[in-house]
């Protein structure tokens, strides 16, 4: 069984990334592509020894290189802010900054042993979820996008 607790312990050792993007015949948005990159954190973070607080914060700041084809590199960053609340994590996307937060979801254990997200994340007409499996030293992440024009598969490997 997953808990939100081993989430919690796991986003604070957490140091790089990679990710590999999957689009279908219906999808017109061209972002098809790998990339990978490092994970800077900040934030009140608990030790592995440590009881959580309730309303415990984490920021992690992703930076890297996507790889649209072989040729074609674009940089890219990722700002997340992650609270932890007890019977969920929320993750905001701090895309414009600390002021303009972008509230993406809360995660959840499902009864099922399983972390994912209690509801979508509505962008224009596109719908975001995520599911997350963990090991000991990695988070797979996997988020799924649904849209009229959007129809995309990221996975993400984050890793010690």
């Amino acid at each position: 069984m997953q808990t939100l607790a081993e989430l919690w312990t796991l986003l604070n050792r957490l140091n790089k990334f990679s990710f590999k993007v999957n689009t279908d015949n219906e999808s017109v948005t061209g972002w098809q592509g790998e990339g990978q990159g490092l994970i800077k954190r900040r934030g009140n973070m608990a030790s592995v020894s440590d009881d959580i607080e309730l309303g415990a914060v984490v920021e992690t700041i992703e930076r890297g290189d996507y790889y649209v084809t072989a040729d074609r590199k674009v940089s890219m960053q990722n700002q997340y802010l992650w609270q932890f609340e007890g019977d969920h994590i929320r993750l905001t996307h701090l895309r414009f900054g600390w002021d303009n937060p972008v509230f993406l979801f809360d995660i959840i254990e499902n009864g099922l042993g399983e972390l994912v997200t209690r509801q979508s994340h509505q962008c224009a007409a596109d719908n975001y979820d995520a599911s997350f499996v963990l090991y000991a030293d990695n988070l797979m992440m996997q988020w799924r996008i649904q849209g009229p024009k959007k129809r995309e598969v990221l996975d993400y490997i984050y890793s010690v």
